[in-house]
């Protein structure tokens, strides 16, 4: 039940990141999304990643984005004054992609079965984790790193060359 509870939680807030005209609001949504997705983790046994979850995405990306939007403070208010160039055909053609997807994920869905046995020992526990990125994915977990760090380094040579 509390799943249930949870995924409902997730998919209005999602819609109300999409819905909503404010982008405080809608990054306040984003933030309802995250904590619930968070909740979902926890209901599957996996707390460091709840945690890491709510540190990590509900903490930092989020003070990020909060900086992006009082960046741009007006700037949606610009978007509302120009009209979309797309053609109906693209928007017809996603659109029936997007239906098409949907309906043959939920038959694939509908053949999964429960899983009737129980998790292995230590499942989502902060050892499983760090065995999982240090032993099995150790280059891609590096790979990853560096390309955050020559972002970081793209960004502030950007930042600078504005000024």
């Amino acid at each position: 039940m509390t799943m249930i509870v949870l995924g409902l939680l997730i998919v209005i807030s999602a819609l109300g990141i999409i819905l909503l005209k404010k982008p405080v609001h809608a990054c306040l949504s984003f933030l309802l999304t995250l904590l619930g997705l968070a909740g979902v983790y926890l209901q599957l046994n996996a707390p460091f990643i709840s945690a890491m979850q709510i540190l990590v995405y509900a903490g930092a990306i989020l003070v990020i984005f909060m900086f992006v939007i009082v960046l741009f403070q007006d700037a949606y208010l610009a978007i509302d004054e120009y009209r979309a160039k797309s053609k109906p055909f693209w928007l017809v053609l996603s659109a029936t992609l997007l239906i098409v997807t949907l309906t043959l994920l939920g038959t694939r869905l509908k053949t999964l079965g429960y899983q009737k046995e129980s998790l292995p020992e230590g499942y989502g526990s902060l050892e499983a984790l760090g065995k999982a990125i240090y032993i099995d994915f150790f280059f891609p977990f590096e790979a990853v790193g560096l390309l955050f760090l020559v972002a970081i380094i793209g960004a502030l040579y950007i930042g600078k060359k504005v000024q």
